[in-house]
């Protein structure tokens, strides 16, 4: 096992996330040790993806059947280029200042806070041109085409392609455009003749996946049905956050039998039902409403979700949804204006500004957070208590749908890093 290799790794990481309902062939170490065990109360960076499962007995409502799914993506694509580099995950790192007349700037937004004038470069290592922005090709290939405000996750102030729009070429500012090294993720997020990247980008070796491998050659899982969808019905889905990335998602399908390749998943993207999402604590099977402003347990909230479309996405025409957590209250020195969280957060929460880097009751190392400890809800970081909750939607499927086995493809297109995670899923889809 690799869990003593965390500070070199995890210093940069803020994100991570997977698919959980239907359980995805990413989740094929679920059923190994250590993740087929406890779920430890400091829960590590590397390489546990625990997910909210009412079934496991654990207090929180959680459990490691997941096993490192969350761990399956691409690293170092953007949308400048046509293939990813594997390293280039995390290199922005932008400073910001307040200069507010309030003692503190907003827990979201960005009323006083503005790029630090003192920082000479957010790339590192700096750009030979000075640049402020990253694109990782040194001819980009296209523009960012989301640019509202309502849109953006991050540094949401800036004006679009100025310099201080540092995430410019990030896969979400242009959704499906960035290029994967495999359409259902790859374990550490690396090629395989590459060693471990920064932001997370390693992966356990297990009986089942070692870094590098792609995760359209994993198997069925042996031991979990595949989910059966009538066509033309609409079916409930869920993904987990493990840790704060920005950005926003899509889910898509693929024959199987056929190729798992983007273009199999881009012919075939599922629109959501609604505009609705929910934010679900405790699992599948949780129905009861949220109390307002907690505690979040075993319950669901509803909230109205920001969908794009037309051609500012890939599949022109098809509905991309953004991500609905926000960054935490204290991390606007390095990612600026943010949004208003879905849920009421508690004063813990938006009363918090350091000078811990993640947050009260996480370790110094940026390893680990001793569950219950970190304060927030809804609003996260780099390492937190965001596993306990799901972000839930449901989706239509095509009345003409033709019956068979698919892959169910979630991917996630991150703002505050060249990153984009994937999952697939076998789903049964039968006659209407």
């Amino acid at each position: 096992m690799l869990l003593s290799m965390l500070a070199a790794l995890v210093a940069g990481a803020h994100g991570h996330g997977a698919l959980s309902t239907p359980r995805p062939r990413n989740s094929i170490d679920g059923s190994v040790a250590p993740w087929n065990g406890s779920v430890p109360d400091k829960v590590p960076f590397l390489f546990w993806c625990a997910v909210p499962d009412a079934q496991s007995g654990d207090p929180r409502g959680v459990s490691g059947a997941n096993g490192q799914a969350c761990f399956w993506f691409s690293n170092g694509c953007d949308i400048s280029c046509e293939e990813c580099d594997g390293s280039t995950g995390q290199v922005i790192h932008p400073r910001f200042i307040y200069n507010g007349t309030d003692a503190a700037p907003p827990a979201w937004g960005g009323r006083g806070i503005h790029p630090d004038p003192n920082q000479q470069s957010v790339v590192e290592p700096p750009r030979a041109d000075g640049s402020r922005r990253l694109s990782i090709c040194k001819q980009p290939k296209r523009n960012a085409t989301i640019c509202a405000p309502h849109l953006r996750t991050m540094n949401i102030d800036a004006l679009c392609g100025s310099a201080e729009d540092v995430t410019y070429y990030a896969p979400w500012r242009f959704p499906g455009t960035a290029p994967v090294i495999d359409a259902c993720g790859v374990a550490g997020g690396v090629y395989q003749w590459q060693g471990p990247a920064a932001a997370g980008g390693d992966y356990s070796s297990t009986v089942h996946a070692s870094r590098g491998d792609r995760g359209s050659k994993l198997p069925r899982l042996p031991s979990v049905p595949a989910p059966s969808w009538p066509a033309g019905s609409t079916v409930e889905v869920a993904w987990s956050h493990k840790a704060w990335h920005g950005g926003g998602y899509q889910y898509r399908l693929c024959p199987v039998g056929q190729t798992l390749s983007e273009a199999c998943f881009q012919a075939l993207p599922l629109p959501f039902a609604d505009n609705t999402s929910m934010l679900r604590w405790g699992g599948a099977g949780a129905t009861a409403p949220c109390k307002r402003g907690g505690p979040y347990k075993d319950c669901v909230l509803s909230f109205a979700a920001v969908d794009v479309s037309g051609d500012a996405v890939v599949p022109r025409g098809s509905t991309w949804r953004k991500c609905p957590i926000p960054r935490a209250p204290w991390a606007w020195k390095s990612t600026g204006a943010s949004f208003e969280p879905p849920c009421e957060e508690s004063p813990a929460c938006v009363d918090y500004h350091g000078p811990g880097f993640s947050g009260p009751g996480c370790g110094a190392d940026r390893s680990s957070c001793s569950t219950g400890a970190f304060p927030c809800e809804c609003s996260g970081w780099g390492i937190g208590d965001l596993f306990r909750m799901e972000i839930v939607d449901r989706l239509s499927l095509p009345a003409k749908l033709p019956p068979g086995d698919y892959l169910l493809g979630w991917r996630w297109d991150a703002e505050e890093s060249t990153q984009v995670w994937s999952s697939c899923a076998d789903v049964t889809v039968t006659a209407a």
